[in-house]
């Protein structure tokens, strides 16, 4: 799967996924569920099959852990075309929750000695810089990990490309030499796959083996993941997920031919697939500290870096607070994979979440079942009626448009008429601000979403298709008015 395919806003996209929870909205189940030591499994079972249905996600694995004791794991509905059914041990791409693994190995290495976590990344990686050597150069290992470095969503976001002498994370390192901090290292937070793009590299020179092969010695063989891996499966045997992207509300599964060429380069910031199975036994492990995977050293992992009252980030964990208690979260959104991995540790409650579908409209299915399982405040699985008709509204730009650009090719194919002074001014202007419109959609879509328009299309292909249609349209209408203006009339 290439680089763009595997960036993920999400919160994955990380902060995307979170940015469009909020302008989707918030909305109610039916049933919550309580957290205590009564667990209905049935009544669960049956809340989460009817947000399933709600939700229209044609996959979805869940798991809930109370204290290494699983209470439920369960998969729902269809894991592709061929119908095959999901189950707990079929693959999911987990996207951004890739990062918890790359921190946990970053803790790893730093108990055995081969970093520690204050050195400037420079001193392990000398070939890294940004446009500002002097200011790339004070970036630290913990900066990256906790999303401090300078480094924008954008940047992350990005596949840039830097010939073929590099590949993998390497790759993506180098293509940072360009890219200008958005603010002093270790002063701001903004989450960016490029920091983790970055450790992943680092993690590759470190440990002198691909970071596939750290992550398979270093996590998944310890606790006996057998069904996860990075970007490739070990064998065909292996049962995967289908992704699932909305084209204007409709589910469509991926083609294999989009996934034919794997690009490493962003494999830390959302490369690890895995089945409900392995990632509930994963995160349990974390909450647990399991000294399998979890140094007695880690001090920093559930130690958070304050972003904004209560909410942070830990190492590999967006961190709030439920009551009393720390929650520890992150959401994994890929170009047809939605995933949320959740974990209390005071209470040892862990949720694990996992789906085959994204869009601009896919709802909080994962946040819905993980509120109904904890006992919080319901949450609605499906995607409010007001984001489905917000979509279809879009078509509308590109439509009048076209009606604009066919009565102005007419009229240019049309016998001369003269044209006023007034009426020249007028098509003046509409020249100057249909350039100034498209000039400014196409910095403000990639600045609003943090994405390119490539990566764009990726995860919405639905709205960056028709922004694109939108703005080529606009440009045609604008040389159309000023042929008009200049043979006048």
């Amino acid at each position: 799967m290439s680089a763009v395919r595997w960036l993920g806003f999400m919160r994955n996209i990380g902060m995307i996924g979170v940015l469009l929870f909020v302008l989707l909205g918030q909305h109610v189940v039916a049933v919550q569920q309580d957290a205590g030591d009564d667990f209905d499994v049935a009544a669960f079972d049956t809340a989460v099959a009817r947000m399933h249905e709600d939700a229209g996600a044609p996959g979805m694995a869940v798991a809930v852990l109370r204290n290494g004791q699983t209470l439920h794991a369960k998969g729902y509905g269809i894991a592709g075309p061929n119908g095959q059914p999901v189950t707990t041990q079929t693959a999911f791409q987990t996207g951004s929750i890739t990062k918890s693994f790359v921190a946990l190995v970053i803790l790893q290495m730093a108990s055995e000695g081969k970093l520690d976590l204050d050195d400037p990344v420079v001193r392990h990686v000398p070939t890294f810089r940004t446009a500002s050597k002097s200011r790339s150069d004070r970036i630290t290992i913990d900066h990256l990990v906790t999303h401090h470095s300078g480094l924008t969503t954008l940047d992350g976001n990005r596949a840039n490309g830097v010939g073929p002498s590099l590949s993998g994370p390497a790759a993506a390192v180098a293509a940072l030499a360009g890219v200008q901090l958005f603010a002093e290292p270790g002063t701001t937070f903004q989450y960016s796959n490029a920091n983790y793009a970055l450790l992943s590299h680092l993690i590759e020179v470190l440990d002198d083996r691909p970071f596939e092969q750290a992550l398979k010695a270093r996590i998944f063989e310890p606790l006996g993941m057998t069904n996860s891996f990075v970007q490739v499966p070990a064998s065909d045997a292996t049962a995967v997920a289908t992704g699932y992207r909305l084209w204007f509300g409709a589910p469509r599964a991926r083609q294999p031919e989009q996934d034919a060429k794997p690009d490493r380069r962003m494999i830390g910031a959302g490369g690890v697939s895995a089945s409900i199975e392995d990632m509930a036994r994963y995160v349990e492990a974390v909450r647990a500290r399991d000294p399998r995977i979890v140094p007695v050293e880690a001090d920093r992992l559930f130690v958070i870096t304050p972003v904004y009252e209560q909410w942070g980030y830990a190492y590999g964990w967006f961190t709030n607070t439920a009551g009393d208690e720390l929650v520890f979260e992150h959401s994994g959104f890929t170009p047809g994979f939605y995933t949320l991995a959740t974990m209390v540790p005071a209470k040892g409650q862990v949720v694990v979440v996992l789906t085959n579908m994204s869009g601009l409209a896919h709802g909080d299915l994962p946040r819905a079942v993980t509120h109904a399982a904890l006992g919080w405040d319901p949450v609605r699985a499906a995607a409010p009626i007001g984001a489905r008709i917000a979509i279809w509204s879009a078509v509308t730009a590109p439509l009048g448009l076209l009606i604009f650009l066919y009565k102005t090719g007419r009229r240019l194919l049309n016998r001369r008429q003269p044209m006023r002074p007034w009426v020249r001014g007028l098509n003046v202007g509409a020249v100057l601000g249909l350039i100034a419109g498209v000039y400014g959609v196409f910095i403000g879509f990639q600045t609003m979403i943090g994405v390119s328009f490539p990566t764009g299309y990726a995860f919405y292909p639905d709205l960056t298709a028709t922004t694109v249609a939108a703005m080529a349209l606009a440009l045609l209408l604008a040389a159309g008015r000023l042929a008009l203006v200049i043979r006048g009339g």
